[in-house]
């Protein structure tokens, strides 16, 4: 039990998985751990290493999506990971990154 004043180190979040295949389960569970370990990160060699893992894997899991998957004819996960990279890249040129903090 957590006394008053005291820190919760810990956050605990569900997730459906029903309509989840076993890859999209481990992808997200490895997103989870980069991004945790990215946030973390202390050493500027280790930050750059994760981010840029965190970003492969984030990736991964756009191309593994249930409608990338279900179209594959059309090739729409690589097409929306082109899409989100040049989204990103307009925005960082932009300098146009939204800070979302609620």
């Amino acid at each position: 039990m957590q006394s008053l004043g005291q820190k919760n180190n810990e956050l605990t979040m569900k997730l459906d998985t029903e309509e989840l295949t076993s890859t999209q389960v481990r992808l997200i569970k490895s997103v989870h751990a980069l991004l945790a370990h990215v946030l973390a990160s202390e050493e500027e060699g280790e930050y750059f290493d994760a981010s840029a893992e965190l970003m492969r894997k984030t990736a991964e899991l756009i191309k593994h999506a249930n409608f990338a998957v279900d179209h594959k004819e059309m090739a729409y996960g690589d097409q929306a990971v082109e899409f989100a990279v040049d989204f990103l890249t307009e925005s960082m040129d932009e300098q146009n990154l939204n800070n979302i903090d609620n």
